[in-house]
């Protein structure tokens, strides 16, 4: 469960950073969409993945998954089934 909570913090700092929230804003079971992210945001998340988790994502990841939670992407990038 620690490779989950690393990879949640990271996403989350991320996302607050370039969304200009704070963390208490972000919560697990939140979409993606309903954070507004534009495709800058997405290309970041983008190189996170491959940069701290080994893990490429693709826009057809994100275009096939319009639900994803913020949860469910966290999980995907330590290669956990939710």
């Amino acid at each position: 469960m620690k490779k989950y909570t690393d990879a949640y913090a990271l996403v989350c700092e991320m996302l607050c950073d370039a969304k200009d929230l704070e963390i208490d804003a972000l919560k697990p079971e939140m979409l993606l969409r309903h954070i507004k992210l534009d495709s800058l945001d997405y290309v970041e998340l983008m190189v996170l993945a491959k940069r701290e988790f080994g893990f490429v994502l693709t826009s057809e990841m994100f275009i096939d998954s319009p639900d994803m939670t913020l949860s469910e992407l966290c999980h995907l990038l330590v290669g956990e089934n939710k």
